[in-house]
């Protein structure tokens, strides 16, 4: 209760007091009106108190409140502001990985269809080669990925480093051969590059020159050339006879070799 509550019921009181010595039988209902009037607006100021202390309690609180939410907000917008600069950084990002998708799959079609044309081109020289040189062909396009566009690639940089190195050399090696008479036959076989070859019987006794044509391979067993002469080459590659100069018999084909083979 503050001062003025207190004086209003001092007041009162003395009041009321100084009516009681003079009172009657008619007045002693109005006093105690008075008295319960009294009663009423002392626990009207009561309450009114206790609800003027409550809210400044509530107000504090809610002051905290307040602060911590602004302080909330605060947190949330930089919060929102760092991931927006996020999601434009991934989004610029993926627009860049999009484009460079875009592009490798273009570049990817060219390169698909370039391999295909040059397999194609593949397909027409393999039966022109030196039967092992086409041997070894044959082996890497069985085993050619038609779906892995870096593997066939891979597979046709094989061929070509294989042609070339052929193409470089003078080779040796026991083959098989289908005659004249379409026997198979063990034969010596020597090849210049992949233009030039020639077989040479075990027995020592037959040559015959091939190379290649618009129809493959070609070995010329109707025309038979020196036997000697491609049995001293292949002594001398064998390391078997002192080297010299010596010329390999020909056999005068229906097309030139670097015709054929650009085929």
């Amino acid at each position: 209760m503050n001062i003025r509550q207190c004086w209003f019921v001092c007041t009162l009181s003395l009041l009321l007091c100084a009516n009681a010595f003079c009172q009657t039988p008619t007045t002693n209902s109005s006093v105690n009106s008075a008295e319960k009037l009294v009663t009423q607006w002392v626990n009207l100021e009561k309450q009114n108190t206790h609800l003027k202390s409550q809210w400044q309690d509530t107000q504090r609180l809610l002051r905290q409140r307040i602060m911590l939410l602004k302080q909330e907000k605060k947190q949330l917008q930089a919060l929102t502001t760092k991931h927006t600069k996020q999601v434009d950084g991934v989004t610029q990002a993926r627009k860049k990985l999009l484009t460079l998708q875009t592009s490798m799959e273009s570049k990817q079609t060219t390169l698909s269809q370039w391999l295909t044309n040059e397999l194609a081109q593949i397909s027409n020289i393999h039966g022109q080669l030196p039967p092992p040189l086409a041997h070894s062909w044959q082996t890497t396009l069985d085993a050619l990925d038609d779906k892995d566009v870096s593997k066939r690639l891979e597979s046709l940089l094989t061929l070509y480093q294989s042609f070339d190195e052929f193409n470089q050399r003078v080779s040796t090696q026991q083959g098989t051969i289908i005659d004249a008479k379409g026997q198979e036959k063990m034969v010596n076989q020597l090849f210049l590059g992949v233009a030039r070859g020639w077989y040479l019987t075990l027995d020592g006794t037959i040559a015959v020159a091939g190379f290649p044509t618009v129809n493959g391979w070609q070995w010329q067993h109707d025309t038979p050339v020196s036997a000697q002469e491609v049995k001293d080459a292949l002594a001398m590659l064998a390391h078997k006879k002192e080297a010299h100069l010596i010329t390999l018999p020909m056999s005068l084909s229906p097309m030139s070799p670097s015709k054929a083979i650009g085929q």
